[in-house]
């Protein structure tokens, strides 16, 4: 036996001149759950409900997005007018406090809208996806779940492929699929446990959901939304699509002084415009277009007595600069010269623009047979 091995084995264990402890197992600090309580705003310091975004551009540009369209980059500077979002907005607004921020018209920087963010903490964040920009839209949605917020997202892009958005995307809590106003207005309340005080919000609600032939405990659940998508654990549950409103004369008009109506602008077009969303959908085929996705091929119209409504809002707000925003606005022949008579009853001085395709036939929007005040453009596809 050598000299080492007949050491004991408490002097074999230190052969230093001073002893030393065995290396302890490592245990790190974790505050998650104090900071987690710390940073989540309450009630009383969240300023908004629900926060309505076209987020800033990923290249401080002048970016389109819409519920109705693709989006692009607007070569001819054109401010694209938020009604999408001013419209969702008219449906909350009886029963939830809410904010629209169209950072492409203000020409918000990232570090701005974070800083909007975090004075605001909107406890449901609503954004606009479109496939140009969806890592950067994504964005948005990151740095709002960050501060708290449930997160959603709706338009042409995220409607044909949700699960291809929200599976690489985590802070991307819904997806509301096609015609959105419904099914956020119903995922609202089934989460804050409420019922629309305004009736005609509740009759479009009612007419386009599956709550007449469910159970009461159905009716509270995340399954029984149709058109909207969520994550029940790691698993992303898409419902089945809901339908169109029957009567768009049911939506409440859009609030239209929630949107920066003086950045407004469009070409050939002096001082602030806006749309007015007089139908949906369109009869036409064409393989280039996207906005069968949203509306698809049937055409439902607004009257013209609730368009002149409209018209006569915007008149008050001191906007005289209209787009008709239809795909086909003269598909429907007596709807459009109801609209173009009621604006001469009105008396109403506004300058309006259409888009019709070059293949339609219908009397000219200029021609005699038809009463037509201030028509300045009709754009033919």
């Amino acid at each position: 036996m050598t000299n080492k091995e007949k050491l004991s084995s408490e002097i074999r264990r230190n052969l230093g001149a001073r002893h030393l402890p065995p290396l302890r197992p490592a245990k790190f600090p974790d505050v998650g759950d104090v900071l987690q309580t710390a940073r989540l705003p309450t009630e009383g310091e969240r300023k908004v409900d629900v926060m309505l975004v076209n987020p800033p551009a990923p290249d401080g540009g002048i970016w389109i997005r819409s519920q109705h369209r693709v989006g692009r980059r607007s070569r001819e500077n054109m401010i694209w007018p938020q009604v999408s979002l001013a419209q969702l907005a008219a449906l909350l607004v009886s029963d939830y406090t809410v904010e629209v921020v169209d950072a492409i018209a203000e020409r918000m920087s990232w570090e701005a809208f974070e800083q909007l963010l975090e004075e605001k903490r909107p406890a449901y964040y609503l954004t606009q996806v479109t496939a140009p920009t969806l890592r950067n839209d994504m964005y948005g949605v990151f740095l709002a779940k960050s501060l708290g917020a449930k997160t959603i997202a709706f338009g042409t892009h995220v409607t044909p492929m949700t699960r291809e958005t929200m599976q690489p995307f985590p802070a991307l809590d819904f997806v509301l699929r096609g015609e959105p106003e419904a099914t956020l207005r119903q995922l609202l309340d089934t989460l804050e446990g409420k019922e629309p005080s305004d009736p005609r919000v509740a009759k479009i609600v009612r007419e386009t959901s599956l709550n007449a032939w469910m159970k009461e405990d159905d009716r509270k659940a995340l399954g029984g939304i149709l058109g909207l998508a969520w994550r029940q654990g790691d698993e992303i549950i898409i419902n089945p699509d809901r339908p169109f409103i029957p009567d768009l004369d049911d939506l409440p008009i859009p609030l239209h002084h929630l949107l920066p109506l003086e950045k407004q602008r469009m070409p050939m077009m002096k001082g602030p415009f806006t749309f007015i969303v007089t139908s949906r959908g369109c009869p036409a085929g064409c393989k280039f277009c996207i906005k069968h996705v949203s509306y698809q091929n049937s055409v439902r119209v607004r009257s013209p007595e609730n368009v002149i409504e409209e018209l006569k809002i915007l008149s008050d707000l001191g906007v005289h600069n209209i787009h008709m925003y239809a795909d086909l606005f003269t598909v429907n022949r007596d709807h459009a010269l109801g609209i173009a008579q009621g604006i001469l009853d009105a008396g109403l001085n506004i300058k309006w623009t259409c888009c019709q395709f070059a293949h339609v036939s219908v009397p000219p929007l200029r021609g005699k047979s038809v009463p037509v005040k201030g028509v300045r453009y009709v754009w033919k596809k």
